[in-house]
């Protein structure tokens, strides 16, 4: 997949020509942006602001409250813009979870509340976290793509906006680099790309196509309807040229909670391997395959990874009591732990070089990731237990407030992107 990711699928030079030559309003009349909120009073009001400075004739702004008990639908309703939309759900039917949130999103849409008289075709429903920022350049990246009547959806790059000023922050955005950088660019030859939750756009009239709820209830209701879209013929893509910019968790056990949470979503997903199997082939059916089984790998190689752990254990004792004699293994277990991880630095780097990133940081940064991966398996057997407890309730992810040096970081991103274009 590494090797896939860094060369250009054979489409992407003609994509290149639309994208120089077609307008986003061309492409697409209506840009729907949705913004699932249940109290988000810390970081609405800023998201409205950059996503309003956005440039489209007929952009929209549709916030579904869910449920809310904080100020997060006043603040939205006072926001001086008749761009902005408020879609308030109460109890019980509120907190059904973000898919069923953006559901009652694409009910109020077709009632024509948002984008009247627009040909379904033509109107593209992005998904945007309340924490999101959207590089300024988004839209003249992602939209012509829509010009291909073919295309269902497309995801965006994401970063952690707070990267420089914690460790942990900074281990996320390694993670969310290095997989959009690698596995979703290398997707892009198989067929393949996945959605995420933030920063997905996708056509109206393939949403419709899945049915009255194409977002399920499931854990993971990201993953599930990109699968879905392909399953009903549509193709995806990955916008590598632009991101959206997410906070990152700054407390290791709100991590964990929160990656149980997506690990026991991909567990869910297991009931989509049936069909991929029967309407898929190829390449694209053997990385989905994979892909939607990896949490079971992750699993196993758990054991593996313990027992790699305790001959290391093992060594140190040996040292410890001088008892230790210089051996070629330690040479084959550096380069097997440590080895893909440093070519990964590279990827890393190259993301992280217009901001100053230097090389041997980078390096350094992948052997701390390396450990920091580890967590996951603490994450996984956590979303396993739940699983077979039956437990499938979740609280969400406090936010924190945004601020101006995070404003600036996003900034500072999207220039360097438009530098690097």
């Amino acid at each position: 997949m590494l090797v896939l990711s860094r060369t250009t699928p054979r489409y992407e030079r003609q994509a290149q020509k639309i994208i120089r030559s077609v307008a986003p309003e061309q492409a697409v009349s209506d840009i729907v942006f949705v913004i699932p909120c249940l109290n988000e009073e810390r970081v609405i009001r800023a998201s409205l602001e950059r996503l309003v400075s956005l440039d489209h004739p007929r952009l929209h702004v549709l916030v579904v409250d869910d449920g809310s008990d904080d100020d997060t639908a006043q603040i939205v309703s006072d926001f001086p813009d008749p761009r902005i939309h408020l879609l308030r759900r109460v109890l019980p039917e509120a907190r059904q979870g973000k898919g069923e949130a953006l559901n009652a999103a694409i009910r109020h849409i077709e009632s024509g509340a948002v984008a009247p008289g627009s040909r379904a075709e033509n109107v593209v429903v992005c998904v945007v976290d309340a924490d999101g920022r959207l590089e300024s350049h988004v839209l003249d990246e992602v939209l012509p793509r829509f010009a291909d009547p073919n295309l269902g959806a497309a995801q965006i790059g994401v970063r952690i906006n707070n990267r420089a000023t914690n460790l942990l922050a900074r281990m996320q955005d390694v993670e969310f680099v290095l997989y959009t950088e690698v596995f979703q660019r290398g997707r892009r030859h198989l067929g393949s790309v996945c959605l995420g939750g933030n920063g997905q756009f996708v056509r109206l009239s393939a949403l419709y196509d899945l049915g009255p709820h194409p977002w399920s209830r499931s854990l993971s209701e990201d993953l599930d309807l990109g699968v879905r879209l392909l399953l009903d013929g549509w193709e995806t893509e990955f916008c590598h040229r632009t991101s959206v910019h997410q906070q990152g968790l700054v407390d290791l056990r709100r991590w964990v909670k929160q990656r149980a949470r997506w690990f026991q979503g991909h567990l869910q997903s297991w009931t989509l391997v049936p069909w991929v199997l029967r309407n898929l082939n190829g390449t694209r059916r053997v990385d989905l395959l994979y892909h939607l089984t990896s949490p079971f790998l992750l699993l196993v190689t758990s054991f593996l990874s313990l027992a790699f752990l305790l001959w290391i254990l093992a060594i140190v004792l040996s040292a410890v009591q001088g008892e230790i004699t210089f051996s070629p293994w330690w040479i084959s277990a550096y380069l097997i732990a440590f080895g893909p991880a440093l070519l990964f630095g590279l990827v890393y780097w190259k993301a992280e070089r217009q901001e100053g990133q230097r090389l041997w940081r980078a390096v350094a940064l992948m052997h701390g990731y390396v450990v920091y991966s580890l967590l996951w398996y603490a994450a996984g057997w956590r979303a396993t237990v739940r699983s077979l407890t039956g437990r499938t309730s979740w609280t969400k992810t406090d936010r924190t407030t945004d601020d101006q040096e995070h404003e600036a970081e996003v900034e500072a991103a999207a220039a360097s992107a438009e530098a690097s274009r």
